[in-house]
């Protein structure tokens, strides 16, 4: 070997080995709560929200078991999740398979579209029932893991002839890490039949604004805890008021003097049976008012007077609208998410359209951005496993609240971009082709890159 050969090899990266990985799932999927037993039928949990205290929610042993819960039960914490979902998860998706420095390799992005289908739509048949989630439903699950616990995990699953059969969301809240000497993290899932080890290259987590301090995630919604429960609490108060200051009420006045005239002579010497036949008489009209329907006849004796009773003038409006405007307040900043997307504004559409503006920066911060990250590693993982010395960039398209017929001028003008740049050669065929329809070029299709097709060449 030449020295020069021998300088350009001390520059170049070494190989990176092939990784060994199970071909069977590791982890349990995580709504099993014990070992698995083909007998057992899987429980359905209720929350009974018609007949809980949502406020009763403040004594789940960890803060994930509360955000969990009001995530379930509280509307307006449970409308920023899923406008979230919505809004960073998109409809569109671009992959692409590339060399270690950087170009485009078509032949491996055929590999990983067909992984891509394979997961996505198709499923093993032979298996009978598939449990796998399409590329969308493990999104959603890994999202909500990201909104709702500030990290998310996934495995990537093989079938008996090593190749990429699914993708296997992992609740984090199962999973624990522990230290190794060199001061690694090795993750662990815990589980009631015991501890899998996770520490196999198929196994795959991403953490949102990590702590550098602890090795576990923090929810970016953990601070809207003390939100809910005062809101809830509002709530429970004002509709407790509402029955018994708003609503006008029957009132009820007996005169005592004639109620007494009534009273039989046999018991008008026996104090114990006077009252006793006082809350007889009370417990009657109590329970023939209580029991009338509007369209009901009243009629009574003249010891009984009867009138309607409300709160006058008295108003406590603005107090009421100052209580809850603190708390919706509290609310949009503890959930990271704008008045305008809770339902809460009532402020110019120009203060709408910035609120929505940002809410889409941090949907696409917070959801986008970490499932490009995480698909990006496993797809990676699987087109390698077939060979190929690449890397996945996994993109969703960006966040665009705008409809498709007014951004059909925007694509025109991104199409003819693209074109520009592959008649010049700055793009591959295959890569411009994505670029546009999200798919590699059909059979015949003739090569155009660095024609100059755009600009009078042939």
């Amino acid at each position: 070997m030449s020295l020069l050969d021998r300088l350009f090899a001390a520059v170049k990266l070494a190989p990176t080995p092939t990784p060994k990985v199970p071909r069977k799932s590791l982890a349990l999927p995580s709504f099993l709560k014990s070992a698995p037993n083909p007998a057992n039928v899987l429980p359905r949990e209720d929350a009974r929200l018609a007949n809980t205290d949502v406020t009763t929610f403040r004594t789940e042993q960890d803060s994930r078991a509360t955000i969990r819960k009001f995530v379930e039960a509280s509307p307006d914490l449970s409308a920023a999740v899923f406008a979230y979902l919505r809004t960073g998860i998109t409809d569109r998706y671009t992959a692409v398979a590339r060399n270690l420095d950087g170009t485009f390799n078509p032949e491996a992005t055929a590999s990983l579209q067909a992984v891509i289908q394979r997961m996505d739509v198709l499923g093993d048949y032979t298996e009978g029932y598939s449990s796998g989630l399409s590329l969308r439903s493990v999104s959603e699950s890994l999202a909500k893991e990201l909104v709702m616990y500030g990290s998310c995990c996934t495995e990537l699953v093989l079938d008996k002839s090593g190749m990429p059969k699914r993708l296997q969301p992992i609740s984090v809240t199962q999973i624990e890490f522990k230290a190794e000497k060199d001061g690694t993290l090795k993750p662990v899932q815990k589980t009631s039949a015991g501890e899998i080890d996770l520490d196999w290259p198929s196994v795959f987590y991403v953490a949102l604004d990590q702590n550098l301090l602890q090795p576990y995630s923090s929810s970016p919604i953990e601070s809207a805890i003390q939100a809910v429960l005062f809101a809830e609490e509002f709530t429970n108060d004002l509709r407790r008021v509402i029955k018994k200051v708003l609503h006008p009420r029957q009132q009820v006045v007996i005169d005592e003097e004639k109620l007494r005239r009534s009273i039989p002579s046999d018991i008008i010497n026996d104090p114990e049976a006077i009252t006793s036949f006082y809350n007889s008489v009370i417990s009657n009209i109590e329970q023939k008012l209580n029991g009338l329907r509007p369209e009901d006849a009243l009629v009574y004796l003249d010891s009984i007077g009867v009138s309607l009773d409300n709160n006058g003038n008295a108003s406590l409006s603005d107090e009421w609208n100052f209580v809850k405007e603190t708390a919706h307040a509290r609310l949009t900043s503890g959930a990271k998410t704008p008045a305008a997307v809770m339902g809460f504004g009532a402020a110019s559409s120009n203060i709408a359209s910035t609120e929505s503006l940002l809410f889409m920066k941090n949907a696409s911060g917070v959801v986008t951005a970490k499932l490009n990250e995480i698909f990006s590693r496993c797809l990676t993982l699987a087109v390698r496993l077939m060979g190929y010395d690449i890397v996945v960039e996994f993109r969703y398209s960006p966040i665009d609240l705008r409809p498709d017929t007014e951004l059909e001028a925007f694509r025109a003008q991104k199409t003819s971009r693209i074109l520009d740049l592959l008649s010049v050669g700055m793009l591959d065929d295959a890569e411009a082709c994505l670029e546009l329809t999200g798919k590699l070029p059909p059979a015949g299709y003739q090569n155009l890159s660095g024609t100059m097709f755009r600009h009078g060449g042939s």
